[in-house]
C-alpha cells in the first residue's frame, strides 16, 4: 500500500513538472522574445525613376546613407522595397532595387514623392507586419558583380544631372558676405567702407543667373563739418546683376556679371546750434555718397561641401568675400 502511494505521488510530481516546463516553453514560443527597436527613419524625396523601375535617384539631404549601404523604402509605415546605394553625388543618391516587398506600393511611387528611408536592418517592419504574397518576389539583382556595376545606370538611361548643360544644377543661390564699397571721406577723397551684404540669385536659364544684392553699413562721425556734431550716416547698396556661369577646375565656377548699382546715404541733421551753412555742407557730403551706376565684375565660387560654396566678388560695385548656399 505504501509503495502504491509513493508511486502515485512520484507520478503526479513528474507529470506536473512536465506540464509546467511545457507551459513555459509554449509561452516563450508564443510571445516573440526578439523584438527589434523601431529604426530611425529619415524622409527623402524621389527625384527620378528609370524606365525599368530598377534605378531610383533620391535626395540625401540628411546624409544618413552612403555608397554601398543597404536601405529600405517605407511609405505609410509599410515596406516598399530593398535597395543598395550605388552612387552619391551633390546631395543626391542613385539606388538599385534588389527586392520588392510590395508591388502595389512600388507602382505608386512617382518622382516628387516623399518616402522614408531605413539604413541597414529592416527586420522591425518584417516582424511587425504579416507577409503578403508579393513579399516573395524574385530578386532584381542576380549577383554581386551586377550589384555594383555602375553601367546599370547608363542602361536605364538615367543620371544624376538634372540638365547636363548646367554647370550648377540648382536654381537658387543665397549668399552672405562682407564687402568694401567705394565712397567719399569728410575731406572729399575716395575711400572704401566695410559693408555686410546678402544676395539671392536665381537661374533663369541654363547657366544664366539674375541676382539681387542688398548691403548696409553705418559711417560713424560722417558728415563731420563740425567735430562736435558726431553725426552718423547710413549707406545702403542695392545691386542688380546678370551672371553667366562657367565651370572651372577644382570644383570652382566663374560668373562674369553686368549690372546696375544704387548707392544711397541718409542721416538725421541736427539743427540745434548748427548754422545753415554747416547744414548745407553736411548735406553736400552725404549727397556725395549717393551713386547710380552700371557695374561689371566677376564672381568666383569654390565648392566646399555639397550645397556650400566659398564666394568672392571683384567688381566696380564692391570687393566681397563670403559664402553661398545652393538649393
Amino acid at each position: 500500500m505504501t509503495k502504491k502511494i509513493l508511486f502515485l505521488f512520484l507520478s503526479l510530481l513528474f507529470s506536473s513538472a512536465s506540464i509546467y516546463a511545457q507551459s513555459i516553453i509554449d509561452e516563450i514560443d508564443s510571445s516573440n522574445s526578439f523584438r527589434p527597436t523601431a529604426p530611425e527613419l529619415v524622409t527623402e524625396k524621389i527625384e527620378k525613376i528609370s524606365a525599368s523601375g530598377r534605378i531610383f535617384i533620391l535626395t540625401n539631404n540628411s546624409g544618413g546613407y552612403g555608397k554601398g549601404d543597404f536601405i529600405s523604402l517605407v511609405l505609410d509605415n509599410q515596406l516598399i522595397n530593398r535597395a543598395i546605394v550605388a552612387k552619391t553625388v551633390n546631395g543626391s543618391s542613385g539606388i538599385k532595387i534588389i527586392k520588392v516587398y510590395s508591388d502595389k506600393l512600388n507602382q505608386v511611387l512617382r518622382p516628387g514623392m516623399e518616402v522614408q528611408v531605413i539604413r541597414g536592418d529592416d527586420s522591425y517592419f518584417n516582424l511587425k507586419q504579416e507577409k503578403v504574397a508579393d513579399t516573395e518576389a524574385a530578386p532584381l539583382i542576380e549577383d554581386e558583380d551586377e550589384l555594383f556595376d555602375e553601367t546599370t545606370l547608363l542602361e536605364d538611361d538615367l543620371n544624376f544631372d538634372e540638365n547636363k548643360k548646367r554647370a550648377i544644377k540648382t536654381d537658387n543661390l543665397i549668399s552672405v558676405y562682407l564687402g568694401y564699397v567705394e565712397g567719399k571721406d569728410t575731406a572729399g577723397e575716395t575711400t572704401r567702407y566695410q559693408q555686410f551684404s546678402a544676395a539671392w540669385g536665381y537661374q533663369i536659364d541654363d547657366n544664366i543667373y539674375t541676382e539681387l544684392g542688398v548691403g548696409r553699413n553705418v559711417i560713424n562721425d560722417y558728415p563731420s563739418v563740425n567735430q562736435t556734431t558726431g553725426l552718423d550716416t547710413t549707406l545702403t547698396s542695392i545691386v542688380f546683376k546678370l551672371k553667366y556661369t562657367i565651370s572651372a577646375p577644382f570644383y570652382s565656377f566663374i560668373q562674369p556679371y553686368l549690372g546696375y548699382q544704387l548707392l544711397s546715404a541718409s542721416y538725421s541733421a541736427d539743427s540745434d546750434g548748427t548754422s545753415d551753412e554747416q547744414i548745407e555742407l553736411e548735406n553736400e557730403q552725404v549727397e556725395a555718397l549717393n551713386k547710380n551706376q552700371v557695374v561689371a565684375g566677376v564672381t568666383i565660387l569654390k565648392r566646399l561641401v555639397p550645397g556650400w560654396f566659398a564666394r568672392a566678388d571683384i567688381g566696380t560695385d564692391a570687393l566681397n568675400i563670403g559664402f553661398s548656399l545652393e538649393f
